[in-house]
């Protein structure tokens, strides 16, 4: 059976959920059915290294943002690769591609796989994709709350594609020794892994910090990434006199060292955002942390409340201290609630079953 052609299209190919997704598609297909191509805006992240000897071409913008005239360019790649399908983690791309077929030039396969959230209150960028999603014939999202979020479900040609999580990315040492090398120490430790922007929530987490602080010392918090509000947030822990007991860690390659090193992982929301499936939480069951986190979007998909972690309302950084003393507290709770998670994750999102699903929507 011949090759297909399959051409996926991103933007800035960084680290983030879509990324790391993208990253194990490439690395996982079939390529005895596959040959695969790129195109993405620019390259900001370790991870496109890994993925280049899978790749028959690629083609970088290596700029910051779009504009029209890329159009042209997009449109000379498509004819160099003349792909069969064209899978888009892009909005950009995916309009731009629609655009490319709406002249009539190429003919490919087109789907819009740029559906990564949930937002719970619609900006008018938000609003006008609700719209433009309906002239797609094929939509993908990560969650079923975000076909939902952009009225998506349920119509024909709408599909889910979970993330699956590489266990091997699992340090296979203790959790005592990854502390050694990680230089943590030994007290019960929260970490948040997310970007320092205006989706997620970090103010929440360190004032859930210093609450729980107020009622037990011997917990320390981090928090990995990096983002624009990062000096706003060093700022409040210092105003709030916790710098010794929150520590920021930065961007790292060892978030997985981190996770299982921790005892409790947060993914706090800002309340208009709605997460689809964040890679976060899949990567803290995969370690067997139990998880906090904002009830809104996706996130309920894989948090299962009392069960592998707990839900919390939006900003309620008492309830986020509240659970964390709480599982400090319970031992026996928080041993179900990561074999629960584990649990979940090889039954649910794992790497296997998601290169099953992504293959059947090329396939249907």
């Amino acid at each position: 059976m011949a090759q297909k052609r399959i051409l996926f299209l991103i933007g800035n190919y960084g680290t983030g959920g879509k990324e790391r997704q993208l990253t194990e598609i490439i690395k996982r297909l079939s390529t005895d059915k596959y040959e695969t191509h790129l195109f993405m805006k620019n390259d900001v992240s370790y991870y496109f290294n890994s993925i280049k000897s899978h790749l028959t071409s690629y083609h970088c913008l290596d700029k910051s943002n779009f504009n029209v005239l890329d159009i042209m360019i997009l449109s000379r790649y498509l004819k160099v690769v003349r792909p069969d399908i064209v899978f888009s983690f892009s909005t950009t791309l995916s309009h731009f591609s629609l655009f490319i077929t709406l002249l009539g030039q190429i003919n490919y396969r087109l789907i819009n796989g740029s559906i990564r959230d949930a937002p719970v209150k619609h900006s008018i960028d938000h609003k006008l994709e609700r719209v433009l999603y309906h002239l797609y014939r094929e939509v993908v999202a990560n969650s079923i709350a975000g076909l939902r979020a952009f009225n998506q479900l349920r119509r024909h040609g709408r599909h889910v594609l979970y993330n699956g999580f590489d266990m091997d990315r699992v340090p296979s040492v203790s959790k005592q020794v990854l502390r050694k090398q990680l230089n943590l120490p030994d007290q019960f430790i929260v970490v948040m892994a997310a970007r320092m922007d205006s989706d997620k929530d970090q103010r929440s987490f360190i004032l859930g910090a210093y609450e729980a602080l107020l009622i037990d010392s011997d917990i320390v918090f981090l928090l990995l990434g990096d983002g624009e509000k990062k000096r706003e947030y060093e700022l409040m822990v210092q105003t709030l006199g916790i710098q010794d007991k929150v520590l920021f860690i930065g961007e790292t390659q060892k978030v997985e060292s981190y996770l299982l090193g921790a005892d409790v992982s947060a993914l706090l929301s800002a309340p208009h955002h709605g997460e689809g499936i964040a890679n976060a939480i899949i990567e803290s069951l995969a370690c067997g942390t139990p998880v906090i986190a904002t009830d809104n979007g996706g996130t309920s998909e894989v948090i299962i409340h009392d069960e592998n972690g707990f839900l919390i309302p939006n900003g309620d950084f008492k309830a986020f201290s509240e659970k964390i003393i709480l599982l400090k507290d319970d031992v026996d709770m928080a041993r179900k609630f990561s074999k629960s998670g584990l649990r979940l994750i090889n039954e649910k999102f794992n790497q296997t079953r998601m290169i099953q699903s992504f293959e059947n929507i090329l396939e249907s």
